[in-house]
């Protein structure tokens, strides 16, 4: 009995010990190959995920690059042409003012004009240079009286800083000359009879621009603008000239607001790309790189050509042995291009260092996932060892307990390898599988976060064009919009609009009954784009309106705005404008024009014609400036139309200007009895011969009959 009831015992032993070891082998294999599965499951998450994010934001990052790029590049160049007309400007004016000079000699006190004087050097200076065989004696009455041009050539470089020096040269031999190196000339060695500028003003007849030439003074690569002035019978008197270096111009040592190793250039109509010599030695000036015309590289060739018709973009280009973006848009003013190239290594660098640290995430989780299994496998064999003493059915229950958390793991993990980022793993078995759905939530969260960031870029953006849109309306809604204004006055028909561009400007238009015989019109243009043109047409507009209304004279009006203007004026806006009073009982019209575009005027049974008077200066351009006033007389069926740049400068796909001559002929194609649909019919006119083209400037027109008081 003793030997069979030992027997029952070991059997039974050898049974639960049998159970037992099974199902600790049985858990033991669920259990590893579930954390192999897992480590899978996990690289295959960061794989998918990084290489998804990473494309995604390489070209989101690509995209936003070259739209900073490009948008620079036409900033940038419409800056440059804003200096080049303003200097422009400044030389006609010059050249205005010294033929006034020499036609009425009687309205000016002599105003001596002294030999380049070396003590001055380091400060603009007037100074009077004479040819080899001119004396001082013979020229001297009338430099002395040329000598009242003085204020104007000083206040020229103290008002522009891209000025390097500003002079008018005499058919007689001698010249006047205002710039700060009176130490590197003699007064008997300078004859600007034998300049290229002087010759090539004077062949030409008007305004021109020399090619890149070396100062001779030292100062770097420079051009010229120049502008020839002639006596009453047509004979040439001199010529007016302002020399301006390219470094200053283009603002090429300014590049802080751009980011990487941006680098900026000018190309001329040679193909000559220019920018500035960052060695020591140059001290900053502009240097000529490369001709990309004569490259050998067709892509460059074909750049070149593209830039000098005018173009305007971004392209990808190998330039000096580096892939670069390069962009470019025209400077119209010179018919030049300029250009700001960036490295493309620089613009998807941030990719390239995402990608490095998701990598090194990677091998991170990899390596924790493989610690954690190595200890959960160590864990595991202690609990199996103790297991063996137990009974099958807590065996049973231990393997349970021990695989149901990997499995919630597994699962949980899958589903945030589906997409659902926001899924969280909830375990709570306080060993290392619980710290490993830690990380894995962890992980999701981060990754939630990076996307959640790129979302909220996205989202800036759209906002800033939304409230661009709105403050274009805003623009809109402070000029006068019920029409016809005024309709108790039969004396007069007035009709005004404005096209607005994509973009914020600085156009506008108003009209107002100063007393009950007195009605203003105003047209103006602002420089520039975006809110800060919008801010300054608001301030030009208050100020008319309020000194109008005071009682003041158009030209009082224009010189109190325009040195209220020119007060703080740091960012150099200035504004175009036209103004004028009709006198509604006799039909007199008042009216001033600072550097507006002149209105077109039709009297009763003809055609329009452009009411060409000489503009004054811009407002905001120089404090103190007296503004002429001029008058004509309108009779019943008499029509005045004012507009800004945006009708004249509209261009068509092959870069066509509208112009003033088109603009005429279409006011001359308008029926006469229609006088209420003259500004939808120039409209129409306009965006016909645009023909598809964006419009890139406010479209601002007015319409004024006269009936008869």
């Amino acid at each position: 009995m003793g030997k069979s009831k030992h027997t029952i015992e070991h059997k039974v032993f050898l049974l639960a010990l049998r159970i037992t070891l099974l199902s600790v082998l049985v858990i033991a294999a669920v259990t590893i190959v579930g954390l192999f599965v897992l480590r899978a499951a996990t690289l295959t998450i960061h794989e998918r995920l990084g290489a998804r994010v990473a494309e995604t934001s390489e070209a989101m990052l690509e995209e936003q690059a070259l739209q900073e790029l490009s948008i620079a590049a036409k900033g940038k160049a419409s800056i440059s042409d804003q200096q080049l007309n303003l200097i422009q400007y400044f030389t006609e004016l010059l050249a205005s003012d010294a033929n006034s000079v020499l036609h009425y000699p009687d309205l000016y006190e002599p105003v001596p004009v002294r030999p380049p004087d070396p003590e001055l050097a380091g400060e603009y200076s007037l100074q009077l240079l004479l040819g080899n065989d001119v004396g001082n004696s013979a020229v001297q009455t009338e430099a002395s009286l040329l000598g009242n041009l003085g204020p104007l050539m000083l206040a020229i470089p103290e008002n522009s800083s891209d000025v390097m020096a500003v002079y008018v040269g005499l058919e007689r031999g001698y010249t006047l000359m205002a710039d700060e190196v009176s130490d590197r000339k003699e007064a008997g060695s300078y004859d600007a009879r034998t300049r290229p500028w002087y010759t090539a003003a004077a062949e030409a007849g008007g305004p021109i621009w020399t090619d890149i030439y070396e100062d001779n003074y030292g100062r770097g690569l420079s051009i010229t603008c120049a502008v020839p002035f002639y006596d009453h019978t047509g004979a040439l008197l001199g010529v007016a000239g302002i020399d301006v270096r390219l470094s200053d111009l283009s603002n090429i040592s300014d590049i802080s607001r751009l980011e990487g190793s941006a680098e900026v250039y000018l190309m001329n109509r040679d193909g000559l790309l220019i920018a500035e010599d960052q060695s020591a030695e140059s001290g900053g000036a502009a240097r000529v790189w490369v001709n990309l015309l004569e490259s050998e590289d067709e892509a460059q060739r074909a750049l070149a050509e593209r830039m000098n018709a005018g173009g305007e973009g971004v392209e990808r280009v190998t330039l000096e042995g580096s892939d670069v973006f390069f962009a470019f848009a025209p400077m119209e003013s010179l018919g030049w291009s300029f250009a700001i190239v960036m490295p493309v290594e620089d613009v998807l660098e941030p990719i390239h260092l995402y990608e490095q640290s998701l990598a090194e995430m990677q091998a991170e989780a990899v390596s924790g996932i493989d610690r954690t299994i190595g200890v959960v496998v160590i864990v595991f064999a202690i609990a199996a060892g103790l297991s063996i003493l137990v009974i099958s059915a807590a065996s049973r229950r231990f393997a349970h307990t021990l695989t149901t958390p990997i499995t919630q793991l597994q699962s949980s993990v899958q589903a945030i390898a589906l997409g659902d980022l926001d899924h969280r793993i909830d375990l709570q078995t306080g060993d290392e599988i619980e710290e490993l759905g830690l990380s894995v939530n962890k992980m999701a969260a981060d990754l939630r976060t990076y996307i959640d960031n790129l979302q909220q870029v996205t989202a800036d953006r759209e906002r800033i064009g939304a409230e661009l849109s709105i403050a274009t309306e805003i623009q809109a809604s402070m000029l006068p919009f019920i029409f016809p204004p005024f309709p108790e006055r039969t004396e007069f028909e007035l009709y005004a609009s404005m096209q607005p561009a994509k973009e914020v400007g600085g156009d506008f238009y108003d009209f107002f009954l100063i007393d009950e015989d007195t009605l203003a019109v105003v047209m103006a243009d602002a420089s520039g784009k975006g809110v800060p043109a919008a801010l300054f047409m608001v301030i030009t507009k208050t100020l008319i309106k309020n000194n109008a209304q005071n009682g003041m004279q158009p030209a009082q009006v224009f010189e109190v705005v325009n040195n209220l203007l020119c007060e703080s004026n740091r960012t150099g806006m200035f504004v175009t404008a036209f103004m004028g009073y009709l006198d509604i009982p006799t039909g007199r019209v008042t009216y001033v024009n600072a550097g507006h575009t002149p209105p077109l005027l039709r009297r009763a049974e003809r055609k329009y014609e452009v009411l060409r008077v000489k503009p004054g200066l811009v407002l905001a351009g120089i404090d103190g400036i007296v503004y002429k006033q001029h008058e004509i007389h309108l009779h019943p069926g008499d029509e005045l139309f004012l507009y800004t740049d945006g009708v004249t400068e509209m261009m068509n796909p092959q870069n066509e200007l509208f112009g003033e001559a088109r603009m005429v002929d279409a006011a001359n194609a308008r029926a006469v009895d229609n006088f209420g649909g003259m500004l939808n019919h120039m409209k129409d006119a306009v965006f016909r011969f645009a023909d598809g083209a964006e419009q890139a400037d406010d479209i601002t027109m007015l319409a004024l009959r006269y009936k008869g008081g």
